[in-house]
């Protein structure tokens, strides 16, 4: 599987596209700019999230707490979260979309090959 190009509203990522090579890549960015936002929105767009996950208020061994991912990565403009993948699976592209329904973010999903809409 060749991933080629991403679109996504998720976390801070508002809309934005990373289109990607053959091959290695390497994102080189300053602190906060989004790098792990992509692999979270990358693992999301795969696998879903598990919408059992629930926040976890603080406590001694962990003083912030944690949020679940779902809430973590919520879009900071109040949108939908919703996401597009361009990938190569076995010489044919296919078009993965996923966006929020009523069982939670990123639930709806949709997996077509961009040839024939199949």
């Amino acid at each position: 599987m060749i991933i080629e190009k991403l679109t996504a509203t998720f976390g801070k990522l508002n809309g934005d596209v990373l289109d990607l090579e053959k091959g290695l890549n390497i994102i080189r960015a300053p602190n906060e700019s989004g790098k792990s936002t992509w692999c979270a929105f990358i693992k999301a767009m795969l696998y879903g999230f598990d919408t059992k996950e629930r926040d976890r208020p603080p406590t001694k061994e962990n003083p912030f707490g944690y949020s679940a991912e779902k809430n973590r990565y919520a879009p900071w403009n109040g949108a939908p979260m919703s996401g597009r993948m361009l990938l190569e699976w076995n010489g044919r592209e296919i078009e993965l979309t996923r966006s929020g329904s009523r069982a939670g973010p990123m639930q709806g999903f949709d997996a077509r090959y961009t040839d024939t809409g199949e």
